[in-house]
């Protein structure tokens, strides 16, 4: 019987106690998670696990509000780097109607908050 690779996620959130929800929701599905607080330590911190294993990520988990680099400008970023373009995100917002946004995002998904475990 072969294992199943374990999933890596890069959780990109800048409020600390939704990013410990999500992570610790995460971790119990027996995903293995990085944090960041915001889209510019998501860059640092992507570099960071390219390091450990080229293939981590294998998905983001990205806020759309954040101070600094929020996620539509992290996503930019992202989709201009053909190292990290091709990993998915799931975008994960407050904002009620993000539709005619996230389609220039490109996401994988998308996740309304608050997100009910």
């Amino acid at each position: 019987m072969s294992r199943r690779p374990r999933a890596h996620v890069l959780l990109v959130e800048d409020d600390e106690d939704t990013r410990e929800v999500l992570r610790l929701i995460l971790e119990a599905d027996g995903i293995e998670v990085a944090v960041a607080r915001d889209g510019l330590d998501a860059l640092n911190r992507i570099g960071q696990l390219r390091e450990q294993d080229p293939s981590s990520p294998s998905v983001i988990v990205l806020d759309y509000m954040m101070p600094r680099c929020s996620g539509p400008q992290f996503r930019q970023k992202q989709l201009a780097d053909p190292l990290i373009a091709d990993v998915p995100v799931i975008l994960v917002s407050a904002v009620a109607d993000l539709s005619s946004t996230a389609d220039l995002l490109r996401p994988f998904a998308m996740l309304q908050k608050p997100i009910n475990p």
